[in-house]
């Protein structure tokens, strides 16, 4: 018989799959798998296929059920000298056994089936398979778990294979005579003992050795009652007196009195924990606000420092085309303005310091009633934040200008303003002065006295004279250039919806002013309300209600010199700047001498500049009041930022040691507990012991164990005696058997002439002896001397028992039985030499044989070549 295919559905950890091996050769095949990949699955499944009946359901078949349960399907296809066939069997959900020839035709079904694969396989194990079929981990011709039935099976194996190719046994036995006196011993030593000398079930020893193992077993059951009854009385002695120390007058009081006295020692220090963190909240809030308003003051400052300073300038470029007397008159408004408004921020500065004063008075006697207040006042700021949030990103959508808008639009402004430039500089320069009330016109209007530029042929109207046409001549400017300036400026001023550039630098300034205000207030929102306007107003009703009766009362006002002494600098800062500005004016009115035409263009960038600056500074008129609100803003917020952080410092300074507090009332309540724990528990145990006591006491263990001894010793004499009828009878045995051991060497012939040349690819000169009595190996002799099997290496031993499975398969073949010899991760103890060895012994048995080879030793087992057959798993369904 040649295995070719192995297929197996839903066995093991193929749940739900189907594992197949195809391709298997003639010779050597080798499935080489990693671990746990299920090579020992396909072994078992060949095994129980062609051993275990179909309807069986022993623990050998259950163990092939995947964790999903189901039937579990194996067939093979197999090569007879008839042809190819198929055999198939399910078990347990889906029992069937059924044997099909190439053709898919049905030969046999179920019983017939089974009866027919009986045949294939001599008497199942006692068969070839038996000797030939190798499981994992299992090395020996005789596996150390195989029970005595199995044992038997196999030593009728190998005497059936034996004597077939030797002879009668009894013309080397000795005779009848010799068999009939051992087989008598043999019944006597059967009737008591088992083939390995141990007592036999049901025997009269064995029941001897069971009599004395029930009264050992009773005595040391009867033994550890009466240790446990000792051992109860000396538990309880012990429970009690620790009882007694727990029930002790005044260790319970003791205990809750440390208890009570943490409690209220963390109570105070959670409470003082509360309101630190309140107030470090404020103090994050006041910063914020006062940074807020800095910003604001700042950004206001800068604006009227912008809007003075582009004034300035304007009017030091006014100065450069008039005298210099009237650049000094128009330097000292400036200043008298710049001191005008000193005089202004003095008297915001006195409110400013007035209204300090009024709101640290109110700080500094705020009471219970002022948390509530806090609250109202915090949520009435949120809800007020969030109205002005929603306003200005509703106003924000109605600019129109961005800055890179405004960036193109300054752009082209200042390409026209060149264009002019460039067109007077070109022009003939005309000088106009009046002594009467008669004017000059062009095209209806008045021209004002002064320099004017004409840069093309132009009529003049002289009142009460004429009429007069300038015309410059090869001077005359080209008016294109200036009027595409001035269409692209139009354009890009359409293109955003404005009119002139001071609209859309207005729009710009609105823009920035009103972005930077929905940021403002998007921060102060997350600030004072980081987990939800609703949380805000739960807490301010729970306060509301709390101090609803309580109240404020007012504070008086006083002024605060520092601020005062930091306006005065701010104005003299102003005065410093109107010099400077004076001396710019002047040089200004130099250069203005020497280039006119540059000096207008400076003229119109400057009125550019300011209308910038004016779109951003406001109206002049309202700016002191609002920068003297800001101060005030600043003022307070300064104070109430001053004021909560010295409230969080005196609420640190004074703060006790929570994680202390908290960690004493941990220990206490946890000395309490234990306490109240152990006592509970003690009393349980002292009453179980009670009982076991009692019990014990009852049923009399000491006097029933001296009974149970004595019965043991009895028990234990009668099996010590058939103990030494079954050594004697074994010592009969053994002498008859060594009589006829001379002639047991041509009993093993066969087996040795198989055996010779597989044995001297490993060792030369060497031989191997069989015991006569188990037919197995029993030592190997090399070098003039015989070592046991036991003494021999483990990869000795697993080398010579695969050897002489192939000697045993070569007298099966010769004798007309070829089966296949299948190793499931055999060879596991052998060095790199002899595994070579033994591969060379395979494809020595294999030329005529077939050698299935399971393996997850993949490189290693390259050297052994042979076929690989494919291996293939797929999804059911």
């Amino acid at each position: 018989m040649k295995l070719r295919s192995l297929t197996l559905t839903n066995v093991r950890k193929f749940a739900g799959q189907t594992a197949s091996i195809t391709g298997i050769g003639d010779g050597v095949s080798v499935v080489a798998q990693a671990n746990e990949f299920g090579k020992s699955t396909f072994f078992d499944a060949l095994h129980a296929l062609f051993f275990l009946r179909y309807g069986a359901a022993t623990r050998e078949v259950r163990s092939l059920q995947s964790a999903a349960g189901g039937a579990v399907k194996i067939s093979a296809e197999i090569e007879l000298d008839e042809g190819y066939f198929t055999v198939t069997k399910s078990y347990l959900a889906q029992k069937r056994a059924s044997v099909h020839d190439a053709s898919g035709t049905l030969m046999a079904l179920d019983d017939e089936a089974e009866n027919w694969i009986a045949q294939l396989m001599g008497t199942g194990l006692e068969g070839p398979a038996g000797l030939l079929w190798v499981r994992q981990g299992v090395t020996a011709l005789e596996p150390e778990t195989s029970t005595a039935r199995e044992r038997e099976n196999l030593l009728g194996a190998r005497q059936n294979l034996l004597s077939s190719v030797a002879g009668e046994i009894d013309m080397i036995t000795g005779g009848r005579r010799m068999d009939r006196v051992i087989d008598a011993a043999t019944q006597a030593l059967a009737r008591l003992a088992t083939a390995g000398g141990q007592a036999k079930a049901n025997g009269p020893w064995k029941e001897a050795e069971l009599a004395a193992q029930a009264h050992a077993a009773r005595h040391a059951e009867l033994a550890a009652a009466c240790s446990e009854l000792s051992g109860a009385l000396s538990q309880r002695r012990d429970i009690l007196l620790r009882l007694a120390a727990l029930d002790a007058p005044g260790v319970q009081e003791a205990l809750t009195r440390d208890m009570e006295t943490a409690q209220a020692a963390f109570d105070a220090a959670q409470a003082h924990a509360d309101r630190l963190a309140q107030a470090e909240g404020q103090v994050r809030l006041c910063h914020l606000e006062q940074s807020a308003a800095q910003t604001r003051l700042d950004t206001a400052i800068t604006s009227a420092q912008n809007f003075e300073a582009a004034q300035r300038a304007l009017k030091s470029a006014q100065a450069a085309l008039t005298e210099t007397e009237g650049h000094l008159r128009g330097a000292e408004r400036n200043a008298d303005a710049a001191q005008a408004q000193g005089v202004q921020a003095a008297k915001a500065l006195a409110a400013a310091t007035q209204a300090r004063e009024a709101a640290r008075q109110d700080v500094l006697r705020k009471n219970a009633a002022e948390k509530a207040e806090q609250w109202a006042a915090r949520l009435a700021q949120i809800e007020e934040k969030h109205a002005d949030l929603e306003q200005a990103m509703a106003t924000l959508g109605g600019c129109r200008v961005t800055q890179d808008a405004l960036a193109g639009l300054e752009h082209a402004q200042a390409a026209l303003t060149r264009a002019r430039a460039d067109l007077a500089a070109g022009g003939v320069e005309v000088q106009i002065t009046y002594d009467g009330a008669a004017r000059i016109s062009s095209d209806g209007t008045a021209l004002d006295a002064g320099m004017h530029s004409i840069v093309r042929r132009q009529m003049f109207e002289l009142e009460g004279i004429g009429q007069i046409t300038i015309d410059p001549g090869a001077a005359a400017a080209d008016m294109s250039v200036v009027d595409h300036a001035h269409s692209r400026l139009d354009d890009a001023l359409g293109a955003v919806g404005m009119q002139d550039m001071a609209a859309a630098r207005a729009d710009v300034a609105r823009r920035v002013e009103i972005e930077a205000r929905i940021a403002l207030l998007s921060s102060v929102i997350e600030t004072l309300a980081p987990d939800g306007i609703e949380a805000i107003r739960q807490a301010a009703g729970v306060a509301m209600t709390a101090f609803a009766e309580l109240s404020a009362t007012p504070a008086e006002t006083t002024v605060d010199p520092s601020e005062l002494a930091r306006r005065l600098d701010e104005a003299r800062d102003e005065d410093d700047a109107a010099r400077l500005n004076y001396e710019g004016a002047r040089d200004a009115r130099d250069t203005a001498r020497a280039a006119h035409a540059r000096a207008q263009a400076t003229y119109a960038a400057a009125q550019a500049v300011l209308e910038t600056a004016a779109a951003a500074y406001g109206d002049a008129q309202t700016f002191p009041a609002r920068r003297a609100e800001m101060a005030r803003d600043l003022a307070t917020a300064q104070v109430a930022a001053q004021d909560a952080q010295e409230a969080v410092d005196a609420l640190r300074g004074a703060a006790p040691d929570l994680a202390s507090a908290t960690a004493d009332l941990n220990r206490a309540k946890s000395a309490a507990e234990n306490a109240r724990e152990e006592r509970g528990q003690l009393r349980t145990r002292a009453a179980g012991l009670s009982a076991v006591i009692r019990t014990r006491a009852e049923d009399g263990v000491e006097e029933k164990r001296d009974e149970a001894e004595g019965l043991m010793q009895a028990a234990t004499e009668r099996a010590a005696r058939f103990a030494h009828e079954a050594a004697g009878l074994r010592m009969l045995l053994d002498a008859l058997r060594a009589k006829r051991g001379a002639a047991q060497a041509a009993y093993f012939e066969p087996v040795q002439r198989e055996l010779a040349p597989l044995l001297a690819l490993l060792h030369e000169d060497a031989a191997l002896s069989f015991d006569p009595a188990s037919l197995l190996p029993q030592g190997l002799a090399r070098g003039g001397a015989e070592e046991q099997m036991d003494r021999l290496s483990g990869g000795t031993q697993e080398q010579i028992a695969i050897l002489t499975r192939l000697a045993f398969a070569r007298l099966f073949a010769r004798q007309g039985k070829p089966m296949p010899i299948i190793l499931d991760d055999a060879l596991v103890y052998s060095d790199d030499t002899r595994i070579t060895a033994m591969f060379t012994a395979l494809h020595r048995v294999a030329a005529d044989q077939q050698v299935i080879v399971f393996t997850c030793r993949q490189m290693a087992f390259a050297g052994l070549g042979g076929t690989r057959p494919h291996v293939d798993v797929v999804q059911e369904g």
